[in-house]
């Protein structure tokens, strides 16, 4: 099938029309350019997936799983879309892939189910900038290229969506991790707004947000990593350089090297105090000044499950407090602060489950939270919990809702990771069903303040929120 847009006409495999190029090619003269518009002459091949980003591995077991190991390229801003038919006017799902900004891709085989297609949705996944291409600071280049990226995809699909079937008043801007971090980041861009209608954060919110001075930091980081000014590099060398920076914040956490960055150990983020983000999302959040759009917010139950492999057998509490103070002093608090309220909160935690517990809500359930209250003043917002409850913070891992998410009935599993592979097919279906209900605008489960949609096996249902409470630990008077 052939659709024409107005960067050229692409042949598709059916309703899948894939690699479809956003913006321009990035080459070496181009790496830290703003996204540029593409055009082509004739009808361009769209029936396989093209290039992604190129990367490697970092951020420890977490890290390894997320990166892809498909083939890097040059030719990756590009969109993947599937569509019920191009003859609708269907909503229209965007959705960004995670990675903590440096891997990962929106070609992964989980992302390929055609699930939402199959539920009267347009999906769209989209490949970015990555790491120091899309995040460092540079002289002369535009901060936060990879969130530039992302807007001219929305901008591509705005224009572009109707000739697929899709309704370009009717887009849920959505993703999951850094992909959720970065929906939070458009929410609060002005270039962003009135790009897309509803918002999906999964599993990310505002965290991962350097300061100015944060990214002076990282941009004196990388020169001496790489003993020149990072234009001059040559990819090979930037992506080494990029993993070194990345695995040295995730292992050791520094918050006089790092800033902000130290409470997620991902040093490549986007930037405030910019033309292009110039307030914190919360900050935005609490100004009134974020899109003027329903959301969707939620994590799991164990959000820092697989990330505490990574953690020594034998643990006390006094080297919790150790690993977990650098990453807290970003919050003026000292470890032995968090840990000895963590404790007494959850008396029954071991110390690898207050460590669980303590970073999950610091890079996840707590941004999540804040943000929903602070969005909340001004919109409709939705919060859920995905996972069954778990002694000792041991629920559901960051990510095992993707493979419920991204399910279509009568799928090949081998699509999904093991890691996210389901078991459960009612239970998988009815999580599905909540996410396509947002999207088309249909979700009527209510959720005040505090309450939470708990998605477990057997068990969906509005209940109090568990996490919610915990923000206070956090406070100054504790």
């Amino acid at each position: 099938m052939i659709v024409q847009t107005d960067s050229g006409a692409v042949r598709g495999d059916g309703h899948a029309f894939l690699g479809v190029s956003y913006a321009a090619p990035i080459t070496s003269k181009t790496r830290f350019d703003a996204p540029q518009p593409f055009a082509w002459d004739g009808i361009r091949d769209a029936t396989r997936l093209g290039a992604v980003c190129p990367q490697l591995p970092t951020y420890g077991p977490v890290g390894r799983n997320a990166t892809s190991a498909l083939a890097a390229g040059e030719d990756f801003l590009t969109l993947n879309i599937r569509t019920p038919s191009v003859e609708g006017s269907a909503p229209v799902l965007v959705w960004v892939h995670g990675g903590g900004y440096a891997v990962g891709s929106a070609n992964e085989p989980v992302l390929q189910s055609e699930a939402f297609a199959a539920s009267g949705i347009v999906e769209v996944t989209v490949n970015y900038r990555l790491g120091a291409m899309g995040f460092l600071r540079v002289d002369g280049a535009p901060d936060n290229r990879g969130l530039l990226d992302l807007i001219a995809a929305l901008d591509w699909v705005r224009r572009n969506i109707a000739a697929f079937g899709g309704d370009p008043v009717r887009v849920t801007l959505a993703g999951r991790s850094a992909g959720g971090f970065a929906v939070a980041a458009l929410m609060a861009m002005p270039a962003a707004h009135g790009l897309f209608a509803r918002a999906m954060p999964q599993s990310g919110a505002s965290t991962g947000i350097a300061t100015d001075t944060d990214a002076e930091k990282l941009a004196a980081r990388m020169r001496r990593a790489l003993g020149m000014d990072p234009r001059e590099a040559a990819l090979a060398d930037l992506l080494v350089a990029q993993r070194d920076l990345c695995n040295e914040s995730y292992e050791r956490h520094d918050f006089d090297r790092d800033g902000a960055a130290a409470m997620l150990g991902v040093p490549f983020v986007p930037i405030c105090e910019t033309d292009s983000l110039p307030l914190h999302p919360e900050d935005a959040a609490a100004q009134g000044r974020t899109a003027s759009v329903p959301m969707m917010i939620g994590c799991t139950t164990a959000e820092y499950l697989t990330h505490s492999t990574a953690l020594p057998a034998a643990l006390d509490f006094e080297a919790v407090a150790a690993l977990l103070h650098e990453r807290v002093r970003p919050m003026r608090l000292t470890g032995v602060d968090i840990v000895q309220r963590y404790r007494a909160a959850l008396p029954d935690h071991t110390p690898h489950g207050i460590w669980r517990a303590v970073a999950g809500d610091l890079v996840f359930q707590n941004p999540a939270t804040r943000f929903a209250r602070l969005h909340r003043r001004g919109q409709p917002v939705w919060k859920y919990l995905y996972g069954p409850d778990g002694a000792d913070e041991t629920g559901a891992a960051h990510g095992a809702e993707v493979g419920a998410v991204w399910y279509r009935q009568g799928m090949d599993l081998a699509l999904q990771p093991e890691r996210q592979r389901v078991t459960d097919t009612a239970f998988t279906v009815a999580v599905h069903d909540v996410w396509a209900a947002f999207i088309h605008g249909h979700s009527d489960w209510p959720c005040p303040q505090g309450s939470v949609l708990r998605l477990r096996p057997g068990d969906i249902a509005v209940e109090r929120d568990p996490f919610d409470a915990r923000t206070a630990l956090w406070t100054e008077a504790g």
